[in-house]
């Protein structure tokens, strides 16, 4: 049996096993990844700037709601005690007026540092009426009129700090916008019939040391930064800059656009400037547990969240699937069960998606996850969930490794093209609590990179790797070679409180398998193996603001473009970035 279909069969058995283990928990109906956290710092749901236990997502929504429904609305004009500004919904009036919303509104304004459980359900489709424990900071409705309000030509324009920091998160919340967006609709974070306007941008200093000239492997930094003969590079840069506009008018349609400004794109094929998202949801989490999707936006394949300060991990640098033509997308979500289907067309996408047919829909992808939210064996707040996911075909297809779309229309294709379908599979599980976080994740793809088969210049696999020698040379049912391409990533993160904020200390390690270690012999290349491993530390201004710093360690330099020619597995870099991240 193959190594690969070991792999698969050994994942799978384990996917099913968490499922299967009894969890002493309430089923979240619409829990989300991760949670809701109620608390700063791009770790969790901005809430407030004070410490709460984090809850499922449902939980959350009802905090949000008696804080919301409490207080008078834009309409009358009027203010509560504390002159806080309030949403409109009339539909749930009678929520404010609950005995347990009297009691958290009259904590609030006492100022008192009590934290309230056992706030029990108003209602409203709220967890089909079921009742769950969750303990709240007093001071949590401090970020709502934190954001800004305008009124232009009788249309409300608004800002949200919340919103931003989970759609504009480069490191995490990496897949699953569309439903990000619902969750935020129907948590009341973005108010009915308003434009909001946020901005992001990651930026600081980075520095690199390699014990190869010109060989600079830490991910996500692309080969233009220095010259060849460089053993050190040092540059201030930003690494993403973006300015985003969400649509919530209508009560089924929400619209989100982002542009976005990079210095550390592919500098000789990609523009720094681009419009990296336009897409439309259709859905309404309060009334059905189906929506869909539909425009340029990241694909639902595999988790790929990154715990690091700046650099993404190995799983999400190989793997992460965004578009740069439309996708359809279908999705379910209840009861902590989450399933999405989507299609789209071939050709090359902005990142690991690519598929041949460029004018039919010739890839798709499906995901599915169960999030657990636990409250026993001494956690309180605390969440688990498994998922895994396929995608139909990759860039991992042929062996034709020019990387981007001008690359792929003006570059000249090996002369030996071995191509076909490559898909790839993903299985990951995380767990969150209020002070700790861990992950695990696996991706690989179905078959070896044809670019990986150790080959001649003109892309012709050497006698060894055929099963018959006379035979095809381009087709991969005669190619006898199984080192699938795959990646494993392990990451924790602990967030103690420090000065009345949580910050976090992370630690995470990559190990990527490219090919096996024979190597080149003619080009005198290796590329067996690579790894990553990081850490960061990362401390909240405000909910606005936040620094950070990063070390970061890589064993191998073996890029997408030309693997035999350039790569060695043995170099070794230490980088270290230190930066920060402003949103509104």
């Amino acid at each position: 049996m193959k190594t690969s279909t070991l792999k698969i069969l050994a994942l799978s058995s384990a996917a099913i096993a968490a499922i299967a283990v009894p969890v002493s928990a309430n089923h979240n109906s619409q829990g989300l990844r991760g949670m809701f956290t109620a608390q700063h710092s791009g770790h969790g749901q901005y809430v407030s700037q004070q410490s709460c236990d984090p809850c499922g997502w449902q939980a959350q929504k009802l905090q949000q709601r008696v804080q919301r429904l409490a207080q008078p609305t834009y309409v009358t004009g009027q203010t509560n005690q504390m002159g806080l500004r309030g949403y409109s919904h009339s539909h749930d009036v009678r929520a404010a007026q609950t005995p347990q919303a009297q009691i958290y509104l009259q904590g609030y304004n006492d100022h008192t540092q009590q934290q309230y459980s056992q706030l029990a359900q108003l209602g409203h489709g709220l967890n089909n009426g079921q009742d769950y424990s969750a303990h709240y900071d007093p001071v949590a409705a401090q970020s709502f009129y934190r954001d800004r309000n305008f009124n232009v030509g009788g249309a409300s324009v608004r800002t949200s700090v919340a919103n931003s920091a989970r759609m504009l998160d480069w490191e995490e919340n990496t897949t699953g916008k569309a439903l990000n967006l619902l969750a935020n609709r129907s948590s009341g974070v973005l108010a009915d019939n308003a434009l909001y306007i946020g901005g992001a941008i990651k930026a600081g200093f980075m520095y690199q040391k390699t014990n190869m000239d010109g060989q600079f492997p830490i991910l996500s930094r692309f080969p233009f930064l220095s010259p060849g003969t460089d053993d050190e590079a040092g540059v201030f840069a930003i690494n993403n800059a973006a300015l985003s506009f969400t649509s919530t008018f209508g009560n089924w349609s929400t619209v989100y656009m982002q542009a976005e400004y990079s210095e550390t794109e592919y500098g000789r094929d990609q523009d720094e400037f681009q419009l990296r998202k336009a897409f439309v949801v259709f859905g309404d989490l309060d009334r059905s547990p189906f929506y869909a999707a539909f425009g340029r936006k990241t694909i639902d394949f595999g988790n790929f969240d990154s715990y690091n300060a700046f650099t993404h991990n190995e799983g999400a640098h190989y793997f992460w699937a965004v578009s740069d033509q439309p996708v359809a997308e279908l999705g379910f979500y209840k009861d902590g069960w989450k399933f999405v289907a989507s299609a789209l067309s071939g050709g090359r996408q902005l990142r690991v998606a690519f598929a041949d047919e460029d004018n039919n829909i010739a890839n798709y992808a499906f995901s599915a996850e169960k999030e657990f939210l636990l409250d026993g064996f001494g956690v309180r707040g605390g969440a688990f969930t498994v998922g895994g996911g396929y995608l139909h075909d990759t860039i991992y297809r042929d062996n034709f490794t020019a990387h981007t779309f001008l690359g792929r229309q003006n570059g000249t294709p090996p002369a030996n093209l071995i191509e076909g379908p490559n898909g790839a599979v993903n299985a990951f599980a995380e767990y969150n609590s209020p002070f700790f976080d861990a992950m695990v994740e696996y991706t690989q793809t179905l078959k070896p990179w044809a670019a990986a088969i150790p080959q001649t210049p003109d892309g012709t696999p050497f006698p060894q790797y055929l099963i018959d020698p006379t035979g095809s040379t381009t087709s991969y049912d005669n190619i006898n070679f199984d080192e699938d391409l795959s990646v494993l990533v392990a990451q924790v993160r602990v967030k103690p409180m420090v000065g009345g904020k949580r910050m976090a200390i992370a630690a995470s390690g990559s190990w990527g398998n490219i090919s096996d270690d024979f190597g080149n012999p003619i080009t005198r290349t290796t590329f067996e193996k690579n790894q990553q491993h990081a850490l960061s530390v990362e401390y909240p201004i405000n909910d606005f603001l936040e620094v950070g710093a990063e070390y970061v360690y890589n064993k191998g330099f073996i890029p997408f473009v030309a693997p035999q020619l350039v790569s060695n597995d043995e170099t070794e870099a230490h980088a270290v970035n230190v930066g920060f991240k402003a949103r509104f």
